[in-house]
């Protein structure tokens, strides 16, 4: 059985991972680089950018019978995946390629996303000789980001803008209430119900037309699936925002041997990488289990612990209740990026 695995992320690299043991299964994965990269450490390297050489692992490093190619997708097709290298068939495909983080502003100047370790390192320098900074958005991100710099370079000026009346809205609202008063502690301003409408040379004009002057902006907000490469399926296959809809199984809706994991499906559910973790887990089964004609594992989705960091040592444990605190949240975090690469040998 040929196994064709588009996306290095969380979910793609553990498939490959689990796949490498199994007997008549031979795997390709795909990816534009050439290596793992940890995500939810990301924000750390915003004040120490040699972190992200230990947040990333070449494929070939612990994927030892898997083909990796390292390479733009230009389609995808019910049979085949077609790169700038060439076409490769497949019998069983994983789609895991994530999702996109847009600036939705013409003018960009100034303004970064921090989705990757380029862009971390990028951000980093800029930090340094900024002295007011933008944050937008009140998500996950947008909140660590926040957390990072007030604890790391308290003498920033710092603007936090949001467009509810609180942050973290898809977690319990202890979480919203205990970020959003540690921010107040440490001077930053909290801008809630607007949003940025536009931006020129230095300053961001709100929906209410607030205008605020800043060095750097940080955009935290709005996400996008974006499957231009399969112009091949039907529309059906194609939620309104364009995320992939899947079965109980994990399976493109109407494409049994295609399945579908992490931020591109349309399983609801908060989007993290704990999430993309357990989606590898079942499609890894259930292609074994197509391979032996066994019947499939419905993918459930539950409640997993989650941990966001305010610094390096005080943040949140979130497993149905809110567990503020200093030390054992940082010490979690670390705990789970250990875990991660541990597995990844």
């Amino acid at each position: 059985m040929k196994v064709v695995i588009v996306g290095g992320g969380f979910c793609g690299v553990f498939i490959a991972k689990y796949l490498e043991k199994t007997k008549n299964i031979e795997t390709t994965l795909i990816d534009s680089k050439s290596y793992y990269e940890y995500q939810p450490s990301l924000h750390k390297v915003l004040f120490k950018p040699s972190l992200i050489e230990k947040l990333r692992k070449e494929y070939t490093a612990f994927l030892h019978k898997t083909d990796i190619i390292v390479d733009t997708i230009r389609e995808i097709t019910p049979q085949h995946v077609k790169t700038n290298k060439g076409t490769i068939k497949y019998d069983v495909l994983v789609i895991a390629t994530g999702i996109e983080y847009p600036i939705f502003l013409d003018n960009k100047k100034n303004v970064y996303v921090l989705k990757n370790g380029k862009q971390a390192c990028e951000i980093a320098e800029k930090i340094q000789n900024a002295y007011h900074i933008l944050i937008v958005g009140g998500g996950v991100i947008g909140t660590e980001i926040t957390g990072e710099i007030i604890t790391k370079a308290p003498q920033k000026k710092l603007t936090f803008i949001h467009p509810r009346n609180h942050i973290l809205e898809r977690l319990p609202s202890d979480a919203s209430d205990y970020s959003i008063d540690f921010f107040k502690k440490n001077n930053v301003k909290l801008i809630f119900g607007e949003k940025i409408a536009s931006h020129k040379e230095q300053t961001y004009i709100t929906t209410k037309n607030r205008e605020i002057k800043a060095d750097l902006c940080i955009w935290c907000t709005g996400i996008k699936t974006n499957p231009a490469f399969m112009k091949k399926f039907s529309d059906s296959c194609f939620t309104d925002r364009k995320a992939l809809k899947v079965d109980d199984y994990l399976q493109l809706e109407g494409y049994p041997n295609i399945f579908v994991g992490g931020d591109i499906s349309n399983v609801k559910e908060e989007k993290n990488a704990r999430k993309a973790e357990l989606h590898a887990k079942i499609i890894a089964k259930n292609i074994k289990r197509l391979l032996k004609q066994k019947p499939l594992i419905k993918y459930k989705s539950g409640r997993s612990p989650m941990v966001i960091s305010l610094g390096d040592w005080r943040g949140l444990i979130i497993y149905k209740y809110v567990f503020p605190g200093l030390i054992a949240p940082g010490i979690l975090k670390y705990l789970i990026q250990w875990w991660v690469f541990r597995h990844l040998r």
